[in-house]
């Protein structure tokens, strides 16, 4: 398992947007922003089971995440591992990623959505087995 140093933890902690790739079935890329939550070494995410990126996760269970500040000086951090649909509930993934996105009050309204955890949405995460950062913190 990859070692994450306090610099990579420290900065993927922040409220930033990643940005998911994925590889279709073609080998064409995808790109998607997306929210995720860094908790235990791997970026939690979340999508609907019907997404291009699902389906490309689902045929090819390796993806990136790019995470960026997009002021300088510009930092970044991107991730590189599989993914692996996650025994957390989809509810549990996503009202953290609500409260840290839209503060407490619009986060718990968005975060209600998913509280039945529908079969149609999947939490996800991605643990990397490769780093690559340019940090100017």
């Amino acid at each position: 398992m990859l070692v994450i140093e306090n610099d990579v933890n420290t900065f993927l902690r922040q409220t930033l947007v990643g940005v998911l790739g994925t590889t279709g079935a073609d080998g064409s890329p995808h790109l998607a922003p997306i929210w995720y939550n860094w908790e235990d070494d791997s970026a939690y995410m979340f999508t609907s089971r019907t997404s291009r990126k699902w389906r490309n996760i689902h045929g090819k269970p390796y993806a990136s995440l790019c995470v960026d500040t997009r002021d300088a000086p510009y930092s970044y951090v991107i991730l590189s591992g599989h993914i692996k649909e996650v025994d957390k509930t989809v509810f549990e993934v996503v009202s953290s990623m609500c409260y840290r996105y839209y503060g407490e009050k619009k986060g718990e309204i968005f975060a209600e959505r998913y509280r039945g955890n529908p079969a149609d949405i999947v939490a996800f995460k991605l643990t990397a087995d490769r780093i690559v950062k340019n940090l100017n913190m």
